[in-house]
């Protein structure tokens, strides 16, 4: 979107055949490049201070789409910016409802990512301070909170950062500028636009003076996205998930999506490809070996006590979808 405004703009540069007299072209020249200034600043911020788009993770459909596109084997690219060096801890808003066995999936998840073999891949992304640490700290107890439809049934406009900063602000959650914050949101609330499984970004909004890394994943609601979104359902055609919960299996998914991206690329300006790929939309729907569950559902990772199917992660050294490291 950025792109087209600023080459839209060379729509108004005067041809060779324009005849414009002097003092007009002065005004004419004077008026573009007041224009030209005012779009590059909105093209690098966004209206709620953020330095780039959000990162999608795409459904399905248009993944295989970007896929069969591809002509050869990405390569990922250092851009300059930092990574998450440090260990990470993690903060997870509940909005809407959910039942104690939705509540234990995902905390399950999260309580074993990090020290995994899964995350461990984003070692091999860096800055000039050195790389990506595989440990995420997160306890339910201290680091979640429910959030009982407080925007009510009904999410619009920013509403991901208001959610965030009235947890941290009503004293729910820690303001952590090192940690990286999760909004999962239950399947009878209505998003804007939602035809993403999850995403993740930036914001200065949500804490003053602060530079807040969040991720959204929703639990999906039944029909086109869930099937969407669920590697279950879209790529093995599987009635149930591992967990019997196939929307919060999903979730599970959808976040080493987005806490890979994160990590390695926590402010939009870090490790992504030419075309703008970080390194889990590389691997996106793609499982690795899997095994089948209790329950005839495939998986491919046991986490805790529970079984997942999660996507892999870019090895950037061998260039390919690594289920472990």
């Amino acid at each position: 979107m950025v792109h087209r405004e600023i080459y839209s703009l060379a729509l108004l540069t005067p041809t060779r055949s324009a005849k414009v007299p002097t003092e007009e072209k002065m005004k004419y020249w004077l008026c573009f490049l007041l224009s030209l200034s005012c779009v590059a600043v909105v093209a690098g911020q966004s209206r709620d201070g953020r330095n780039q788009p959000d990162r999608h993770r795409q459904t399905f459909e248009k993944e295989k789409q970007r896929n069969a596109a591809a002509t050869k084997t990405p390569v990922i690219l250092y851009h300059g910016g930092p990574v998450m060096v440090a260990p990470k801890d993690l903060y997870v808003v509940y909005y809407g409802s959910f039942t104690t066995t939705q509540h234990a999936i995902l905390d399950n998840f999260l309580q074993n990512l990090g020290g995994s073999g899964a995350f461990n891949v984003n070692t091999e992304y860096s800055d000039s301070t050195g790389a990506v640490t595989n440990i995420l700290n997160y306890s339910p107890t201290t680091d979640s909170f429910n959030d009982s439809y407080s925007l009510g049934k009904s999410l619009s406009g920013s509403f991901d950062t208001t959610i965030i900063h009235n947890a941290i602000a009503n004293g729910h959650l820690p303001s952590d500028a090192n940690g990286i914050y999760i909004l999962t949101i239950s399947p009878d609330v209505s998003l804007p636009k939602s035809v993403w499984c999850a995403y993740h970004t930036h914001s200065s909004n949500i804490v003053v003076g602060q530079d807040i890394k969040y991720a959204v994943a929703p639990d999906p609601p039944a029909g086109s996205l869930l099937n969407s979104c669920s590697g279950n359902i879209a790529n093995f055609g599987d009635t149930t998930s591992p967990n019997g919960d196939i929307g919060m299996d999903a979730v599970a998914d959808d976040l080493i999506h987005e806490l890979s991206e994160t990590v390695s690329d926590p402010d939009l300006n870090a490790w992504f490809t030419k075309n703008g790929e970080e390194n889990a939309d590389l691997c996106n729907f793609v499982y690795g070996t899997t095994f089948i569950a209790p329950n005839g559902s495939h998986a491919n990772h046991v986490f805790g006590t529970r079984n997942y199917l999660v996507q892999t992660i870019w090895d950037r050294v061998g260039s390919f979808c690594a289920l472990s490291h």
